[in-house]
């Protein structure tokens, strides 16, 4: 086919059909974006689910056989939740005795919130780690650093009832504290689900109001309703005089 007869041809080619060329071929290009954009977020969403996964098992608290159906990971996210509880009557002999406490003076090193899982069932919660300076009761002994379990995670403008006195807490702050001592018989059962406490931290507090007295810029914080024949103290100092005398009697 010489030039003229080629250019007679094109030039009978309905124009529309050219049209339609042209948009087919847009279009390829447009669908190729398209698959490639798809497989892109894909990718991301792989990759973002993976890194939580490798998170949440670096950030993971190893458990023992003894617990069961729970785990426990350190988390910088922990949920509000709401609770409502009443604490047992105690009068002040008694919060001396009704649970097997340590009694110890010390600084506060770190804070660190916690997410318990009991099958599914969340609960948040912080782990102090206390440098001891002074054993008034128990058998730790000065220079120890101990784990005390909180009944509620500790942030900024993050509370629930009946956490008043620990809810202040924060690293650095030296106070008195009065903790349970974990033994084998520690267990938290919970949907399903048990928990040797012994496994994530030496102790816990009964409550998070009567058991710890802390010095803070604004001065001596802890339950003065419960000690009522200290309400007035203002130092730590105080406070060591009255458990000393509690503990003799």
């Amino acid at each position: 086919m010489n030039s003229k007869k080629f250019s007679d041809a094109m030039s009978e080619i309905d124009s529309k059909y050219v049209d339609e060329a042209i948009r087919y071929k847009k279009s390829g290009k447009k669908l190729g974006y398209i698959r490639w954009g798809a497989s892109a977020a894909c990718l991301a969403f792989i990759i973002a689910v993976a890194a939580s996964i490798a998170d949440q098992a670096q950030n993971q608290i190893k458990l023992s056989d003894n617990s069961s159906n729970v785990t426990v990971r350190y988390t910088s996210n922990p949920l509000f939740t709401q609770s409502s509880s009443s604490l047992i009557f105690l009068t002040e002999e008694e919060l001396f005795t009704y649970f097997n406490t340590a009694i110890f003076k010390g600084r506060i090193l770190s804070l660190n919130n916690i997410e318990l899982n009991f099958n599914g069932d969340k609960n948040y919660r912080a782990i102090a780690e206390i440098e001891v300076e002074t054993v008034y009761r128990g058998s730790c002994n000065a220079g120890d650093t101990v784990s005390v379990l909180l009944p509620c995670p500790v942030m900024t403008g993050f509370w629930t009832e009946d956490t008043e006195t620990v809810s202040s807490m924060r690293a650095g702050m030296t106070g008195i504290f009065m903790p349970i001592i974990y033994d084998d018989t520690s267990v938290r059962e919970q949907n399903g689900a048990s928990l040797a406490l012994k496994e994530i931290a030496d102790y816990g507090f009964a409550d998070g109001v009567r058991y710890a007295f802390l010095e803070t810029q604004d001065g001596l914080v802890f339950s003065r309703s419960s000690y009522e024949s200290i309400s007035d103290a203002t130092t730590l100092d105080e406070i060591e005089t009255y458990i000393l005398n509690m503990i003799s009697k």
